[in-house]
């Protein structure tokens, strides 16, 4: 067995010195590590949401385009459609919106005393055996409307505060799309030569599965807000637009989204009566019939081709790993996985030949 020189102890020792110190700086500069995060992140929200809304529009410049009108044109006439769309909503729908989360964010208290005066009843009336999970139950639900409530009113206020930076996002998303062509010439020159043609497919492919899919959801999801609003309108139930939106939000998340989207509205609806809690179930029902065999297959048609089976075990996954947020993401995640193992089985199955 070789014996280690003095130089050879001397190298070592200096090594785990300076990893001891970088461990120690590291810790040391953690906070400002963490501030420099959140003004990193706050900072990236407008690039985000412009490069969202340029991927979303991309399709419909392309297509003006093709009449003969020059891209920057062709991106005018769709800006001026969405933003008009996008400006008369919030300036009519806005204000009506915030009224009725700020009632809702009041009322709150109010469901959550009703709810346990009437759970307080079954209570003393089922065995001491279920009494434990009753409480629990009535903890999560508690936790949940409260949350719920603080983050919706946090939300719009931070909206509304950050309204400068969202002033930013459409001349972002302006620029993206009209250079779309040069922003994908110079992201492949950071791949290497040989793999660029193989990149630049599989990224047209994941492309096309995901952004019909995400194009053709947002679609669904924008109908059936619209018209689980106007239903809850009819039917006489406090907070329609609230509940409306938070339905056709919940409704991009597969299978389950539906009887999240659902559980507010009847909550609520179950506080003024037993046919307003029954009118509410029968339109959500109403409403998915009409999604899974009209509104579907119209909008999205078989955009993404996945079983149900991989599409339920996707949301599950997703949910356990990051809860609501990782619902929404699953099926997209889903598709750029299948997209890349099914390229790399092609590439193989070349090589193998």
């Amino acid at each position: 067995m070789r014996k280690w020189t003095a130089l050879q102890w001397m190298k070592m020792l200096l090594i785990m010195l300076l990893l001891f110190l970088n461990g120690y700086l590291f810790y040391r500069l953690l906070p400002f590590i963490g501030s420099v995060t959140h003004f990193l992140m706050h900072i990236a929200i407008p690039f985000f949401a412009a490069a969202i809304i340029s991927y979303l529009l991309h399709p419909l410049v392309g297509r003006v385009q093709r009449l003969g009108l020059h891209r920057t044109v062709a991106i005018l006439v769709i800006y001026a459609v969405f933003f008009s769309f996008v400006g008369l909503a919030v300036y009519k729908g806005g204000p009506v919106l915030l009224h009725e989360l700020r009632s809702l964010d009041h009322e709150i208290t109010n469901y959550q005393q009703l709810y346990e005066t009437n759970l307080d009843r079954v209570y003393t009336s089922t065995p001491e055996a279920v009494h434990d999970q009753v409480n629990e139950a009535l903890v999560r639900i508690k936790h949940s409307l409260n949350k719920m409530g603080k983050g919706i009113i946090d939300w719009c206020s931070n909206v509304i505060r950050s309204f400068l930076t969202l002033l930013l996002i459409p001349f972002l998303s302006f620029y993206m799309l009209k250079d779309a062509a040069l922003i994908k010439k110079k992201v492949l020159l950071f791949v290497p030569k040989k793999w660029r043609k193989q990149t630049a497919d599989l990224c047209a492919e994941m492309d096309q599965s995901i952004g019909m899919y995400i194009r053709g959801q947002l679609t669904v999801c924008g109908i059936l807000a619209v018209m689980a609003t106007i239903g809850l309108w009819i039917l006489k139930v406090p907070y329609p637009i609230v509940f409306g939106l938070f339905i056709g939000a919940t409704d991009l998340i597969p299978y389950f989204g539906p009887f999240i989207g659902a559980a507010p509205a009847v909550l609520v609806a179950a506080t003024k009566s037993f046919y307003a809690m029954s009118g509410v179930i029968l339109m959500i029902i109403l409403i998915q019939f009409l999604e899974g065999s009209v509104i579907e297959p119209i909008v999205v048609g078989k955009s993404a081709e996945i079983h149900p089976l991989y599409i339920m075990l996707a949301v599950g996954a997703g949910g356990e790993l990051a809860g609501i947020v990782g619902m929404l993401l699953a099926i997209p995640c889903f598709i750029i996985i299948r997209t890349c193992l099914r390229h790399l089985n092609e590439r193989f199955r070349i090589i193998d030949k």
